[in-house]
Formats: structure tokens, C-alpha cells, sequence
């Protein structure tokens, strides 16, 4: 274990007592024994061999079938019985109890003298340990299961020198219960065999440093049960796993450990192999403690597989709860779920892990409670990690972070955490040589409490398919519990290298919502700190999504669009994602009727100085704020080209203003665009109309504005200003056409306008577009016109034909005239302007004008048909 300084050695008064146990038994049933005597039984009623000790004598010497004192006495000691059952055949094995007259008589005292009469073994138990026990008082080795009830004895108890352990457990299927207390001279029980159960046992040296070690499993241990146990005040550790031991399948549940004066609760000596060690429901150390130690501690060398902590508590004040000595652990499959590091303002705790190279390959850290304690520190490598679901407040730690990892990461997720009240040097900080596939998500980090400035997520380690996505980092320096100063403090730093400044870094920071960073609460303005996203290294770091409350500093000017103050500072020029320079919104118009939001992209027509040209086409990250902020992101527009009309949904918000954000063709992230807080953005009332003829049509809009007149098919066909009286008028249209009208005012276009403009005088000539109408009217005195035209919908009419009026007069006079036209149109004609023929014969001609009018409008709808199926 290499060279170690000892604990404080102040020892405390206090001694723990334990209530009796009930036996654990075999099931298969009892003999009996009376007298000291075993009792026989026959083959076909098998059960457990019972001995009963009655004698607090350390001799043995049992005779067949006896258990007598070394005096040759008739009583039976612990030693007589045992003796006994390591030599028994009974498959069933043997059960060891103590008489009730021995409650309350005194403990089996030992002397500090060693030699065959009190000890079952003076051979060394652990050649070449750092927990060398030279023997054992009490010897366990039988080839059969042997349960010792310890029920009615009130303890056993060595003396300083002489370095023997109390129980030796060489055999397999050993049970040991209800033991008031036990304190040895080297290891209170020490266990090599198979099935071993310490249940309900006292290992507790409060007032002096003679006991070493609680439990100490050598090579070979296996399936080892510690159950319900206390142990107190030992000088070196409560379980221990000795050196270059190999042990297997440890299950501890419900452990109280205090006390211990040098090293660790739990401890893995040097090279040692643990394969399967499972610690819940136990509590390691205790606040008021004076002798505080590790919770669990690592020597060098260790590998260890399935290392699982569960709904426990370490509470050594200044200790910390894994500690690593030394280097080359390999951990695999380390569970630590559910449980309490918890100090307190006066009584923090130390580091949650301590600073470390171990390898970890499987780890699953989460839902723990971590309070007034030190970070967790991981420098080794790490992959296949979970960190989630840990609450970690008020961390006291001024050289690492709340969370540490390093050199190498793969597989590594850290998310639905919440962090507040810390002093530490940051919240989340990646560092080392390459991370991959490390996911930063759903987090929420409040109020990182230092005195310089500090990172909630701080980036060392370039790499590959890492993210810091939908975490949630606010800073508030009128907390209570904040310094006045800690405003001063970035959301996410990246110092994370490419090898190229065109190769990507490896990382992405989106979608976080991120304030307070840069504002001083206290005076309520703006603070002195540099920008919430700083990217201070070398290549491509995708940064989009990301939103800033209303305590984060703005700008509304374009200077500071490559600032150390803002949103996000690509640091070096041309070297951080090239700096390159964003578009800007102009002609913005956000309708919250349409819930739209509306605006041109305009790329600037000089970069500010240290930017450059952003390649196009562009995806652009479009930002919604009420003042000069970044409070809502409402989405993204790819392949976004300069002089762009761009439309997004305005997710419900009106007015305010838009900032945008570009990513370029080669993957270079910009700063936000600022914003002019005079422009207008909320978009012009439509514009009215007042009045249409057959081919124009007037209104009223905004003075100063412009109107525009779009057909059905969207295609401008008239244009002009709206002059200083707020009226305009546009000509040139067609009669009896829908059309709408627009107006913009200051860049932004409002809403539509539909009107029609007046019907087509009757006959009139078909416009250009190939428009006209079809009218056949009915004159009161019977007179009938047909005019015949080609309309835009591709019906025809007798074109350059007829018009034939067959008119009864009430006088019963008849009228027949027919017509022709060579500009293909026709038009009513009529003597007195009515479209009524006048009367030109008498009545006897009533029937050829009849017969002429249908022989015109057969020819008329035959010619009709033709020119429809022709169309």
C-alpha cells in the first residue's frame, strides 16, 4: 500500500450496542445435546449436529463425542465446539449456540500471550499482506456448513501484541450471527472460504487502537454475505480486501462503519482482483466522527468487475467518498446509484471521486444526492458512462469541477442532472485528449459561485460526435447564497483544438437556453463578463439554437458583431469558425395573425473587421426578442442565398424584432446579427379600396408607401406610391377581374386586399388577355339579341356572327332581321337605341320571320359545337 500517514488517533468514548439476533439455522432441523454431550442421530433423521458452549474457557482438547475444558472439566468452550464440528462428517453440518447462563457473565478475554493453548492457529494466515495476521484465536475448517450463534455471549475480546485474528473462516458454508461484539488484536474475522454469512455482528474498539481490520477477505473468498454489521473504530479499514487477493461476489447490506483512523470503510489493497462487490443500505462514517476516513478505497494496481454502491450514505467530513492511491485500477461494470455524499456548511465532505487515471468501462453514475461535498473526478479514461439524474448543491471544491472527465472519453452520457450553489473551479468540465460521442443534455446548472471567472460547461477535449444540447444555465448574483461578483462567468467554454481551422472540433452547443451570464442582478444591468459562448481554439464549433433571456447582454448596434461581450465570441480571427460574418434581417415583418415572421437576407456589404464573407448559400438560425436579446429561436432556413425573402412561423409573437445567425456552405458558425431597435417589424395595415371601374380601381394606404396590384396568378400588373394624402390609383386592369393590392411601408409588405374591378360594358371588345363575355338578353316586347365571344375560359361563341332578334310587338307584329360583323364581335342594333328592330312589313310575314330566326339559331349552335370540340 506504499508508505501512508495515519489518522488523528483520537478516539472516542462511545461504544455501539447491538440488539440480539435471531439465529440463522440450517433448516434441516436439530439434535440435541445435554450436558455438553452430542447427541446421536440415526441415518434416516438426519439434521444439524447442536452444540451447545457453556464455559467461557479458551481450552478445547474435546474428547469423541465430548466437549470438555483443557482441565478436563465437563463444560464446553467455543474452542471444544468448534474443534468438534471441523472434524464432523454430518452432511448436514453443525450448529453452535451458547447456553442462556452465559448472558451477562462476561466476554471470553484473551491475554496478549500466544501459544497452542488459546490460539487454534499461529500460523500466518496472509504471507507477505500489509494485514499480516500471525494465526487465529478461534479456527473455522470444516467439511461441513457450521453456523455459530453468538446469542447469550457477550462479546470476545484480544489484547494489544498479539497481532492474531479473532475468527479465521478457512471453509465454505460458514454462518456467524448476533455477536455482541468482537475485538481482535489484527482482523476480527478473516475469511478465505465459500458462503460465508456475517450477520448481525459488532466489531467495535471506540476507546483504543488495537483492533485493525473488521472483515478481511483473503484469496479465495467467495459469496460473502455482510449483513446488518457494525463496525467501529478499527485502524485500518472495516472490509478489507487484502493484498493481491482475489475475491468474488461480496454482497454487503446494511453496513454502519465509523470511525476509522487511517485509511478507508471499504478498502481494495494493492493488485488486488474483485470480481463482483455490491454495497447498499449502509452508512459510511458519521458527521460528528473524529477520526473521519475514506469511503472506499482503491490501492494500486486494483481491477475490479461489478463494483456497485446502492442507497447509501458516506458522511466522513474532509474525506472523500471513492478514493483512488496510486494508479493502474481498472474498473468495469462500477455502479454508484441512489446514494448520499451529504456534509454541511461546517462539515463538508471531500471530493465525491477523487482526482484519478483509473480506467472505467461501464459506468453508471445517478439518482444521487451530493450536498456541501467536493466533485467527482474522473482522469482516467471513461466509456460506456451514464451520469443522470445526480442532484449536486453547494460542491466546495476550488481545484476541479462539480463533474470532471478526462484524457479519454467514449460513450459518455451526462444528463437530467441539476446543479446549483457551487464553489468550484467549474460545473461540467470535459478535458483530456478526445472525447467521442459525449452527450452534455438536459441539464440545468444555476449559480456557479466563484471568484474568478468559471465555466458551467467547460470543452478541453476535441473529438468526435460530442454535443451540449437542451440544457438550461442561468446565473443570478442576487441570490443569497451567490457572491456579488459571479456574474461574471461563461455559459460554455471551448477550448478544443481541430487540427485544421477548417476541421471540426468534434463538438456542436445547440438548443440550450442560456441568462444571467453578463448581468449584474444587483444593480440590474449589464455585467462585466465576456460573452456566454466563447469558442477560444482552432477550427469549426457548430453553435446554433441557442437562446439568451432578457438578463443577457445585447447589442443594437454592428459593431459588436465580432465582440467579446455577446451571444457567442468566435475568439481568433479567421481561426475560430473563420470568423465569419453573419447575414442580416431586413424588411422584417412579423404578422401574429398568419403567425408568420417575414424578412429579407441581407448579407452586409463590408465584413466588420477580423470577419469574413460567409460562403453561400447559407443556413440562417433565425432568433425572436422583444428587446435586444435572443429569447425564442424559431428555427432554421437552409440554402438561404443574399436578397432571400424568407418566411418562418413566428410561433405566436408580434412585434419585437429578429436576429440571425449563419452557418456557411463550409460549416463556419457566425455570431448573432444585431438589430435596429427603430425599424419597424410589425407588419403595415392592408390597404383600402374605395372605388373600381371596368379597368381601374382606387384607394387608400399609408402616405409614403407602395402599393402593388397582383392578378390571380400572382403576377404584378400595376405599381406606384402612395402619395402624401394617403391615396393611390392604378388603370390598366380588365374589366370584371378579381384582383389583390398590397402595400409596404419601410421595407415590410402587409397583408392582401381583394376586389374586382367593375363588369364589362354590354358588347364591349375582348381584351388582350382573350377575356370577354357572353350576354343574350330579352327585351320586354320579345325582342332577343345573341352576341358571341371568346372567353379566357376557353368557351366560344358564333365569333364574327350573328345577332337575330325575333321581337312580337303587342300588337302581334313580327320582326326578323339578321346581321354580320367582320371584327368579332356583334353588338345589339336598333333604330331607336333600345336593341329592338323597328317594324318593317305587315303581319303576314310573322311566319317567314319565325322560320328565319330558326333556321339562324340552329346554324348558330351548329357552328357553336364546332368551334368547342376545335377548342
Amino acid at each position: 500500500m506504499g508508505n501512508r500517514t495515519g489518522g488523528s488517533g483520537n478516539l472516542p468514548g462511545r461504544a455501539r450496542s447491538g440488539a440480539a439476533r435471531s439465529a440463522l439455522v440450517l433448516t434441516l432441523g436439530l439434535a440435541t445435546v445435554a450436558a455438553g454431550a452430542v447427541v446421536p442421530v440415526s441415518a434416516a433423521n438426519a439434521a444439524a449436529d447442536t452444540i451447545t458452549v457453556t464455559s467461557l474457557g479458551l481450552g478445547g482438547n474435546a474428547g469423541a463425542g465430548t466437549c470438555a475444558a483443557t482441565a478436563g472439566g465437563t463444560d464446553c468452550t467455543l474452542r471444544g465446539a468448534l474443534e468438534i464440528a471441523n472434524a464432523s462428517s454430518n452432511p448436514d453440518g453443525v450448529k453452535i449456540d451458547f447456553a442462556p447462563s452465559l448472558a451477562g457473565t462476561g466476554q471470553i478475554a484473551f491475554p496478549g500471550s500466544v501459544n497452542a493453548g488459546n490460539s487454534m492457529s499461529t500460523t500466518v494466515l496472509n504471507p507477505g499482506s500489509e494485514n499480516t495476521a500471525n494465526g487465529a484465536r478461534y479456527v473455522v475448517d470444516a467439511k461441513v456448513p457450521v453456523s455459530i450463534d453468538f446469542t447469550n455471549l457477550d462479546g470476545i475480546e484480544d489484547q494489544d501484541g498479539s497481532h492474531l485474528a479473532g475468527i479465521y473462516v478457512k471453509s465454505d458454508n460458514v454462518s456467524l450471527s448476533n455477536l455482541k461484539n468482537l475485538r481482535a488484536a489484527e482482523s476480527g474475522i478473516a475469511v478465505r472460504g465459500a458462503g460465508t454469512v456475517i450477520d448481525g455482528v459488532h466489531l467495535e474498539d471506540p476507546t483504543s487502537p488495537v483492533q485493525e481490520v473488521g472483515v478481511l477477505l483473503l484469496d479465495g473468498a467467495a459469496d460473502t454475505r455482510i449483513v446488518d454489521t457494525t463496525i467501529y473504530s478499527p485502524y485500518w479499514g472495516s472490509v478489507v480486501v487484502d493484498n493481491k487477493a482475489t475475491v468474488t461476489n461480496t454482497v454487503i447490506d446494511g453496513l454502519v462503519s465509523r470511525g476509522v483512523e487511517n485509511w478507508g470503510h471499504l478498502m481494495f489493497e494493492d493488485d488486488s482482483v474483485v470480481n463482483g462487490f455490491a454495497v447498499s443500505n449502509s452508512t459510511l462514517g458519521a458527521l460528528e466522527e473524529t477520526s473521519p476516513s475514506h469511503g472506499l478505497f482503491i490501492n494500486p494496481g486494483v481491477v475490479a468487475t461489478g463494483v456497485k454502491i446502492a442507497d447509501s450514505t458516506f458522511q466522513s467530513p474532509g474525506k472523500e467518498g471513492v478514493h483512488f492511491y496510486g494508479a493502474g485500477q481498472k474498473l468495469t461494470g462500477t455502479e454508484i446509484t441512489g446514494t448520499k455524499f451529504v456534509g454541511t456548511d461546517a462539515k463538508n465532505l471531500g471530493r465525491v471521486v477523487s482526482d484519478n487515471t483509473a480506467e472505467f468501462a461501464g459506468l453508471d453514475f445517478s439518482d444521487n444526492r451530493i450536498d456541501y461535498a467536493g466533485g467527482a473526478v474522473f482522469r482516467g479514461s471513461v466509456s460506456d458512462a451514464r451520469f443522470t439524474g445526480n442532484t449536486v448543491t453547494n460542491t466546495v471544491d476550488g481545484g476541479a469541477a462539480a463533474l470532471q472527465l478526462g484524457r479519454s472519453l467514449d460513450g459518455v452520457q451526462v444528463s437530467g442532472n441539476f446543479f446549483e450553489h457551487l464553489y468550484a473551479l467549474d460545473t461540467i468540465r470535459v478535458e483530456g485528449s478526445s472525447a467521442k460521442n459525449v452527450s452534455i443534455s438536459g441539464n440545468t446548472l444555476k449559480n456557479l459561485n466563484a471568484a474568478v471567472s468559471r465555466s458551467a460547461i467547460r470543452i478541453d477535449a476535441p473529438g468526435t460526435g460530442n454535443v451540449v444540447s437542451g440544457n438550461t444555465l442561468t446565473q443570478k448574483n442576487d441570490d443569497p447564497y451567490m457572491r456579488a461578483d459571479s456574474f461574471n462567468h461563461w455559459a460554455v467554454y471551448n477550448s478544443a483544438n481541430a487540427a485544421t481551422n477548417d476541421a471540426s472540433v468534434g463538438w456542436t452547443v445547440v438548443g440550450n437556453a442560456i441568462d444571467g451570464f453578463g448581468w449584474n442582478y444587483l444593480a440590474d444591468r449589464e455585467g462585466g463578463s465576456q460573452a456566454p459562448i466563447v469558442h477560444n481554439a482552432r477550427g469549426k464549433l457548430l453553435v446554433a439554437g441557442n437562446t439568451f433571456g432578457e438578463h443577457t447582454r445585447g447589442s443594437l448596434t454592428t459593431d459588436v458583431e465580432h465582440s467579446a461581450y455577446w451571444f457567442l465570441w468566435n475568439v481568433g480571427d479567421t481561426v475560430s469558425n473563420n470568423t465569419v460574418q453573419t447575414y442580416r434581417a431586413d424588411q422584417v415583418s412579423i404578422d401574429g395573425d398568419a403567425d408568420q415572421a417575414t424578412f429579407t437576407a441581407t448579407k452586409p456589404a463590408q465584413n466588420l473587421p477580423g470577419n469574413n464573407d460567409a460562403t453561400a448559400p447559407v443556413t440562417l438560425h433565425v432568433y425572436w426578442t422583444a428587446d435586444d436579446h435572443a429569447e425564442v429561436y424559431l428555427g432554421k432556413v437552409e440554402d438561404v442565398r443574399p436578397g432571400d425573402r424568407v418566411t418562418l412561423p413566428a410561433k405566436g409573437h408580434t412585434g419585437g424584432h429578429i436576429r440571425l445567425q449563419t452557418v456557411d456552405a463550409n460549416g463556419f458558425t457566425s455570431q448573432y446579427s444585431s438589430i435596429d431597435p427603430n425599424a419597424e417589424s410589425s407588419i403595415p395595415a392592408a390597404p383600402r379600396v374605395t372605388g373600381t371601374e371596368a379597368t381601374s380601381v382606387s384607394g387608400t394606404g399609408t402616405a409614403g408607401g407602395t402599393f402593388t396590384v397582383r392578378d390571380g396568378a400572382g403576377a404584378e400588373v400595376a405599381t406606384g406610391p402612395v402619395d402624401e394624402t394617403g391615396k393611390w390609383t392604378a388603370t390598366g386592369l380588365t374589366c370584371g377581374t378579381e384582383y389583390t393590392v398590397v402595400q409596404t411601408v419601410d421595407g415590410i409588405e402587409s397583408r392582401e386586399t381583394t376586389f374586382t374591378t367593375a363588369a364589362c360594358p354590354n358588347g364591349s371588345n375582348a381584351s388582350a388577355n382573350g377575356t370577354g363575355s357572353a350576354n343574350g338578353t330579352s327585351s320586354a316586347n320579345g325582342t332577343s339579341s345573341a352576341a358571341g365571344t371568346s372567353s379566357a375560359n376557353g368557351t366560344s361563341s358564333a365569333n364574327g356572327a350573328s345577332s337575330a332578334a325575333g321581337a312580337s310587338s303587342a300588337n302581334g307584329t313580327d320582326t326578323a332581321a339578321g346581321s354580320s360583323s367582320t371584327k368579332g364581335s356583334t353588338s345589339d342594333a336598333a333604330a331607336n337605341g333600345d336593341g329592338s328592330l323597328p317594324v318593317t312589313g305587315a303581319g303576314d310575314l310573322g311566319g317567314l320571320a319565325l322560320g328565319a330566326l330558326a333556321l339562324l339559331a340552329i346554324g348558330g349552335g351548329a357552328l357553336l359545337v364546332a368551334r368547342r370540340r376545335r377548342a
